[in-house]
Protein backbone atom coordinates (compact mmCIF):
# COMPACT_ATOMS: atom_id res chain seq x y z
CA UNK A 1 0.00 0.00 0.00
CA UNK A 2 1.56 3.26 -1.15
CA UNK A 3 1.62 6.24 1.20
CA UNK A 4 0.96 9.63 -0.41
CA UNK A 5 1.65 12.94 1.30
CA UNK A 6 -0.40 15.59 -0.50
CA UNK A 7 0.04 19.21 0.56
CA UNK A 8 -2.47 21.93 -0.20
CA UNK A 9 -4.97 19.08 0.01
CA UNK A 10 -7.88 21.25 1.14
CA UNK A 11 -7.45 23.66 -1.75
CA UNK A 12 -9.08 23.50 -5.16
CA UNK A 13 -6.63 21.37 -7.14
CA UNK A 14 -5.28 19.44 -4.16
CA UNK A 15 -8.74 18.33 -3.07
CA UNK A 16 -9.64 17.21 -6.59
CA UNK A 17 -6.40 15.24 -6.73
CA UNK A 18 -7.13 13.50 -3.42
CA UNK A 19 -10.62 12.54 -4.63
CA UNK A 20 -9.27 11.14 -7.89
CA UNK A 21 -6.27 9.45 -6.28
CA UNK A 22 -8.62 7.40 -4.10
CA UNK A 23 -10.52 6.37 -7.23
CA UNK A 24 -7.32 5.36 -9.02
CA UNK A 25 -5.75 3.69 -5.98
CA UNK A 26 -8.50 2.76 -3.48
CA UNK A 27 -5.99 1.17 -1.08
CA UNK A 28 -3.64 4.16 -0.96
CA UNK A 29 -2.92 5.77 2.39
CA UNK A 30 -3.35 9.50 1.90
CA UNK A 31 -1.92 12.06 4.30
CA UNK A 32 -3.72 15.29 3.41
CA UNK A 33 -1.82 18.36 4.61
CA UNK A 34 -3.15 21.91 4.62
CA UNK A 35 -2.71 24.88 6.91
CA UNK A 36 -6.25 26.07 6.09
CA UNK A 37 -5.35 29.59 5.01
CA UNK A 38 -7.47 31.74 2.73
CA UNK A 39 -7.71 29.12 -0.05
CA UNK A 40 -7.97 26.06 2.20
CA UNK A 41 -11.40 24.64 2.99
CA UNK A 42 -11.70 21.46 5.04
CA UNK A 43 -15.17 20.85 3.55
CA UNK A 44 -13.52 20.18 0.17
CA UNK A 45 -12.39 16.84 1.61
CA UNK A 46 -15.73 15.87 3.16
CA UNK A 47 -16.51 13.27 0.45
CA UNK A 48 -13.35 11.31 1.41
CA UNK A 49 -12.80 12.35 5.03
CA UNK A 50 -13.15 8.78 6.33
CA UNK A 51 -10.46 7.56 3.92
CA UNK A 52 -7.69 10.05 4.61
CA UNK A 53 -5.57 11.34 7.48
CA UNK A 54 -5.78 15.12 7.71
CA UNK A 55 -2.96 17.20 9.17
CA UNK A 56 -3.31 20.96 9.62
CA UNK A 57 0.31 21.99 9.10
CA UNK A 58 2.21 24.84 7.43
CA UNK A 59 4.61 23.51 4.78
CA UNK A 60 7.05 26.33 5.57
CA UNK A 61 7.44 24.99 9.14
CA UNK A 62 10.42 22.65 8.80
CA UNK A 63 10.05 21.07 12.24
CA UNK A 64 6.38 20.28 11.79
CA UNK A 65 6.81 18.91 8.27
CA UNK A 66 9.83 16.83 9.21
CA UNK A 67 7.79 15.30 12.02
CA UNK A 68 5.07 14.33 9.52
CA UNK A 69 7.65 12.65 7.28
CA UNK A 70 9.01 10.68 10.24
CA UNK A 71 5.53 9.68 11.38
CA UNK A 72 4.06 8.58 8.06
CA UNK A 73 7.12 7.70 5.93
CA UNK A 74 5.54 8.73 2.61
CA UNK A 75 6.40 6.96 -0.63
CA UNK A 76 5.20 9.81 -2.84
CA UNK A 77 4.94 13.55 -2.18
CA UNK A 78 2.83 15.93 -4.23
CA UNK A 79 3.16 19.59 -3.28
CA UNK A 80 0.11 21.58 -4.39
CA UNK A 81 0.37 23.97 -1.44
CA UNK A 82 0.60 27.59 -2.55
CA UNK A 83 -0.89 30.99 -2.14
CA UNK A 84 -2.24 31.44 -5.64
CA UNK A 85 -4.30 34.59 -6.19
CA UNK A 86 -2.64 37.48 -8.01
CA UNK A 87 -4.99 40.05 -6.50
CA UNK A 88 -4.20 39.08 -2.90
CA UNK A 89 -0.49 38.90 -3.70
CA UNK A 90 -0.53 42.56 -4.71
CA UNK A 91 -1.96 43.47 -1.31
CA UNK A 92 0.11 41.07 0.84
CA UNK A 93 3.12 39.63 -1.03
CA UNK A 94 5.03 38.35 2.01
CA UNK A 95 2.61 35.47 2.64
CA UNK A 96 3.17 34.33 -0.94
CA UNK A 97 6.94 34.19 -0.54
CA UNK A 98 6.57 32.10 2.61
CA UNK A 99 4.35 29.42 1.08
CA UNK A 100 5.52 29.44 -2.51
CA UNK A 101 9.29 29.85 -2.06
CA UNK A 102 10.26 28.87 1.49
CA UNK A 103 7.55 26.21 1.59
CA UNK A 104 8.87 24.66 -1.62
CA UNK A 105 12.38 24.48 -0.16
CA UNK A 106 11.20 23.00 3.15
CA UNK A 107 9.31 20.27 1.31
CA UNK A 108 12.34 19.45 -0.82
CA UNK A 109 14.60 19.32 2.22
CA UNK A 110 12.21 17.01 4.05
CA UNK A 111 12.17 14.68 1.04
CA UNK A 112 15.98 14.79 0.97
CA UNK A 113 16.42 13.99 4.67
CA UNK A 114 13.58 11.45 4.74
CA UNK A 115 13.91 9.89 1.26
CA UNK A 116 10.77 9.26 -0.80
CA UNK A 117 10.24 7.37 -4.05
CA UNK A 118 9.13 10.50 -5.93
CA UNK A 119 8.56 14.18 -5.14
CA UNK A 120 6.45 16.33 -7.46
CA UNK A 121 6.24 20.12 -7.16
CA UNK A 122 3.21 21.69 -8.82
CA UNK A 123 3.84 25.12 -10.32
CA UNK A 124 2.07 27.43 -12.74
CA UNK A 125 2.24 28.79 -16.27
CA UNK A 126 2.60 32.26 -14.77
CA UNK A 127 6.28 31.78 -13.87
CA UNK A 128 7.01 32.36 -17.56
CA UNK A 129 5.49 35.84 -17.42
CA UNK A 130 3.64 37.44 -20.32
CA UNK A 131 3.79 35.76 -23.72
CA UNK A 132 5.47 37.98 -26.34
CA UNK A 133 3.25 39.08 -29.20
CA UNK A 134 5.35 37.14 -31.72
CA UNK A 135 5.38 33.88 -29.69
CA UNK A 136 2.94 31.00 -30.06
CA UNK A 137 3.37 29.54 -26.57
CA UNK A 138 5.79 28.89 -23.72
CA UNK A 139 7.68 25.59 -23.35
CA UNK A 140 9.81 23.97 -20.66
CA UNK A 141 12.78 25.78 -22.22
CA UNK A 142 11.26 29.24 -21.80
CA UNK A 143 13.03 31.50 -19.31
CA UNK A 144 11.35 32.24 -16.00
CA UNK A 145 10.18 35.84 -16.33
CA UNK A 146 7.53 36.30 -13.65
CA UNK A 147 6.22 39.85 -13.27
CA UNK A 148 3.73 39.72 -10.38
CA UNK A 149 4.38 39.03 -6.69
CA UNK A 150 2.46 35.75 -6.90
CA UNK A 151 4.21 34.43 -9.98
CA UNK A 152 7.60 35.68 -8.78
CA UNK A 153 7.17 33.73 -5.54
CA UNK A 154 6.26 30.62 -7.54
CA UNK A 155 9.27 31.19 -9.81
CA UNK A 156 11.48 31.38 -6.73
CA UNK A 157 10.12 28.00 -5.68
CA UNK A 158 10.78 26.69 -9.20
CA UNK A 159 14.39 27.81 -9.02
CA UNK A 160 14.83 25.94 -5.75
CA UNK A 161 13.27 22.81 -7.27
CA UNK A 162 15.64 23.02 -10.24
CA UNK A 163 18.59 23.51 -7.90
CA UNK A 164 17.67 20.40 -5.91
CA UNK A 165 17.24 18.44 -9.16
CA UNK A 166 20.76 19.34 -10.22
CA UNK A 167 22.43 19.09 -6.82
CA UNK A 168 20.72 15.94 -5.55
CA UNK A 169 20.02 13.90 -8.71
CA UNK A 170 19.09 10.76 -6.76
CA UNK A 171 16.06 12.46 -5.18
CA UNK A 172 13.70 11.75 -8.12
CA UNK A 173 12.11 15.21 -8.22
CA UNK A 174 9.60 16.26 -10.86
CA UNK A 175 8.13 19.70 -11.65
CA UNK A 176 4.96 20.62 -13.53
CA UNK A 177 3.48 23.87 -14.80
CA UNK A 178 -0.24 24.01 -15.47
CA UNK A 179 -2.59 26.23 -17.43
CA UNK A 180 -5.54 27.94 -15.71
CA UNK A 181 -7.69 25.26 -14.06
CA UNK A 182 -11.47 25.13 -13.79
CA UNK A 183 -13.87 22.71 -12.11
CA UNK A 184 -15.53 22.07 -8.73
CA UNK A 185 -14.28 23.27 -5.33
CA UNK A 186 -12.51 26.40 -6.60
CA UNK A 187 -12.54 29.31 -4.17
CA UNK A 188 -14.97 32.00 -5.40
CA UNK A 189 -12.26 34.63 -5.71
CA UNK A 190 -11.21 33.17 -9.08
CA UNK A 191 -12.94 34.19 -12.30
CA UNK A 192 -15.35 31.31 -12.99
CA UNK A 193 -16.70 30.65 -9.47
CA UNK A 194 -16.74 34.40 -8.75
CA UNK A 195 -18.78 34.94 -11.91
CA UNK A 196 -21.30 32.20 -11.09
CA UNK A 197 -21.72 33.14 -7.45
CA UNK A 198 -22.09 36.83 -8.26
CA UNK A 199 -24.87 36.20 -10.77
CA UNK A 200 -26.64 33.79 -8.42
CA UNK A 201 -26.64 36.57 -5.81
CA UNK A 202 -28.00 39.12 -8.26
CA UNK A 203 -24.65 40.84 -8.83
CA UNK A 204 -22.86 41.62 -12.06
CA UNK A 205 -19.61 39.93 -13.06
CA UNK A 206 -16.66 42.32 -12.75
CA UNK A 207 -14.39 42.02 -15.80
CA UNK A 208 -11.02 43.73 -15.48
CA UNK A 209 -10.27 46.36 -18.13
CA UNK A 210 -11.40 45.37 -21.62
CA UNK A 211 -11.60 41.70 -20.63
CA UNK A 212 -9.42 40.60 -23.52
CA UNK A 213 -6.72 39.11 -21.31
CA UNK A 214 -6.29 35.63 -22.73
CA UNK A 215 -5.74 32.44 -20.74
CA UNK A 216 -5.07 28.77 -21.41
CA UNK A 217 -7.85 26.70 -19.75
CA UNK A 218 -7.55 23.13 -18.44
CA UNK A 219 -10.09 21.05 -16.52
CA UNK A 220 -8.84 20.19 -13.05
CA UNK A 221 -9.39 16.44 -13.57
CA UNK A 222 -7.12 16.47 -16.62
CA UNK A 223 -4.52 18.38 -14.62
CA UNK A 224 -4.68 15.84 -11.79
CA UNK A 225 -4.35 12.93 -14.21
CA UNK A 226 -1.26 14.55 -15.73
CA UNK A 227 0.27 15.11 -12.28
CA UNK A 228 -0.28 11.45 -11.41
CA UNK A 229 1.25 10.36 -14.71
CA UNK A 230 4.35 12.50 -14.12
CA UNK A 231 4.64 11.37 -10.49
CA UNK A 232 4.85 7.71 -11.48
CA UNK A 233 6.71 7.98 -14.78
CA UNK A 234 9.93 6.01 -15.23
CA UNK A 235 12.31 8.79 -16.25
CA UNK A 236 15.91 8.64 -17.42
CA UNK A 237 18.63 10.15 -15.23
CA UNK A 238 19.12 13.89 -15.67
CA UNK A 239 21.81 14.36 -18.34
CA UNK A 240 24.75 16.71 -17.91
CA UNK A 241 23.43 18.87 -20.74
CA UNK A 242 20.47 19.86 -18.53
CA UNK A 243 22.84 22.30 -16.81
CA UNK A 244 22.28 24.66 -19.72
CA UNK A 245 19.05 23.24 -21.18
CA UNK A 246 16.08 23.17 -18.77
CA UNK A 247 14.06 21.26 -21.36
CA UNK A 248 16.11 18.20 -20.39
CA UNK A 249 15.10 18.45 -16.73
CA UNK A 250 12.10 16.44 -15.46
CA UNK A 251 9.79 19.41 -16.04
CA UNK A 252 6.45 18.98 -17.81
CA UNK A 253 3.99 21.66 -18.94
CA UNK A 254 0.29 20.72 -18.80
CA UNK A 255 -2.29 22.27 -21.11
CA UNK A 256 -5.36 21.37 -23.18
CA UNK A 257 -4.42 24.04 -25.76
CA UNK A 258 -7.69 25.88 -25.18
CA UNK A 259 -7.28 29.64 -25.12
CA UNK A 260 -10.21 31.84 -24.07
CA UNK A 261 -10.43 35.51 -23.08
CA UNK A 262 -11.70 36.56 -19.67
CA UNK A 263 -14.61 38.37 -21.32
CA UNK A 264 -15.61 35.22 -23.20
CA UNK A 265 -15.47 33.22 -19.96
CA UNK A 266 -17.82 35.70 -18.29
CA UNK A 267 -20.12 35.57 -21.31
CA UNK A 268 -20.20 31.76 -21.22
CA UNK A 269 -21.13 31.78 -17.53
CA UNK A 270 -24.02 34.22 -18.00
CA UNK A 271 -25.28 32.39 -21.07
CA UNK A 272 -25.14 29.05 -19.27
CA UNK A 273 -27.29 30.54 -16.51
CA UNK A 274 -29.88 31.56 -19.12
CA UNK A 275 -29.32 35.30 -18.87
CA UNK A 276 -28.23 38.14 -21.16
CA UNK A 277 -24.49 38.90 -20.98
CA UNK A 278 -24.96 42.61 -21.68
CA UNK A 279 -27.04 42.91 -18.51
CA UNK A 280 -24.75 40.93 -16.19
CA UNK A 281 -21.18 41.91 -17.13
CA UNK A 282 -19.53 45.15 -16.10
CA UNK A 283 -16.06 46.37 -16.96
CA UNK A 284 -14.14 47.56 -13.91
CA UNK A 285 -10.66 49.06 -13.35
CA UNK A 286 -7.91 46.59 -14.15
CA UNK A 287 -5.56 45.33 -11.46
CA UNK A 288 -1.98 46.58 -11.54
CA UNK A 289 0.53 44.79 -13.78
CA UNK A 290 -2.02 42.37 -15.24
CA UNK A 291 -0.50 39.77 -17.60
CA UNK A 292 -2.13 40.06 -21.01
CA UNK A 293 -1.68 36.56 -22.40
CA UNK A 294 -0.06 33.22 -21.62
CA UNK A 295 -0.28 29.78 -23.23
CA UNK A 296 1.91 26.67 -22.81
CA UNK A 297 2.64 23.75 -25.11
CA UNK A 298 2.17 20.24 -23.61
CA UNK A 299 3.97 18.43 -26.44
CA UNK A 300 6.74 17.10 -24.15
CA UNK A 301 4.18 15.53 -21.80
CA UNK A 302 2.25 14.12 -24.75
CA UNK A 303 5.22 12.62 -26.59
CA UNK A 304 7.33 11.39 -23.66
CA UNK A 305 4.59 10.23 -21.27
CA UNK A 306 1.60 9.70 -23.54
CA UNK A 307 -0.76 12.03 -21.66
CA UNK A 308 -3.74 13.61 -23.41
CA UNK A 309 -6.58 15.73 -22.00
CA UNK A 310 -9.92 13.91 -22.01
CA UNK A 311 -12.29 16.67 -20.94
CA UNK A 312 -13.94 18.84 -23.62
CA UNK A 313 -14.08 22.50 -22.70
CA UNK A 314 -17.72 23.36 -23.55
CA UNK A 315 -19.48 20.50 -21.72
CA UNK A 316 -17.13 20.75 -18.76
CA UNK A 317 -17.74 24.50 -18.49
CA UNK A 318 -21.47 23.80 -18.44
CA UNK A 319 -20.94 21.13 -15.77
CA UNK A 320 -18.78 23.51 -13.73
CA UNK A 321 -21.37 26.28 -13.78
CA UNK A 322 -24.01 23.70 -12.78
CA UNK A 323 -21.82 22.49 -9.90
CA UNK A 324 -21.64 25.96 -8.32
CA UNK A 325 -25.34 26.51 -8.96
CA UNK A 326 -26.19 23.20 -7.27
CA UNK A 327 -23.74 23.60 -4.35
CA UNK A 328 -24.87 26.93 -3.03
CA UNK A 329 -24.47 25.80 0.57
CA UNK A 330 -20.77 25.11 -0.11
CA UNK A 331 -19.89 28.58 -1.38
CA UNK A 332 -22.27 30.46 0.91
CA UNK A 333 -20.46 28.91 3.88
CA UNK A 334 -17.13 30.11 2.44
CA UNK A 335 -18.38 33.66 1.97
CA UNK A 336 -19.88 33.66 5.46
CA UNK A 337 -16.51 32.60 6.86
CA UNK A 338 -14.10 34.61 4.70
CA UNK A 339 -16.21 37.58 3.63
CA UNK A 340 -16.33 39.06 0.16
CA UNK A 341 -13.43 37.79 -1.95
CA UNK A 342 -13.50 40.20 -4.89
CA UNK A 343 -11.25 43.29 -4.89
CA UNK A 344 -12.36 46.68 -6.18
CA UNK A 345 -9.30 48.21 -7.86
CA UNK A 346 -11.06 51.55 -8.22
CA UNK A 347 -10.23 51.92 -4.53
CA UNK A 348 -6.48 51.38 -4.96
CA UNK A 349 -4.64 50.53 -1.74
CA UNK A 350 -1.59 52.68 -1.01
CA UNK A 351 1.42 51.69 -3.08
CA UNK A 352 -0.44 49.82 -5.82
CA UNK A 353 -1.05 52.64 -8.29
Amino acid sequence: MAVYLVTGAAGFIGANYVHLLLEWEPDAQVIAVDYLGVAGNRANLDPVRDRITFEQTDIADFGAMSALYRRYRPDHVVNFAAESHNDRAILAPSAFMRSNALGAQVMLECSRLHPVRSHLHVSTIEVYGELPADAQWFTERSPLNAKTPYSAAKAAGDQMVRAYMATYPDMNIRLTHCANNFGPYQLPEKLIPLAVTNVLRGRKIPVYGDGLQSRDWLHVADHCAAVHRVLHAELDPIPAAAATDPGLLPIFDISARHEVSNLDIATLVVTELGLAPEEWIEHVPDRPNHDRRYVIDPVKLETELGWRPTREFAPEMAATVAWYRDHRDWWEAILADKGELGIDWSQLPAGTS
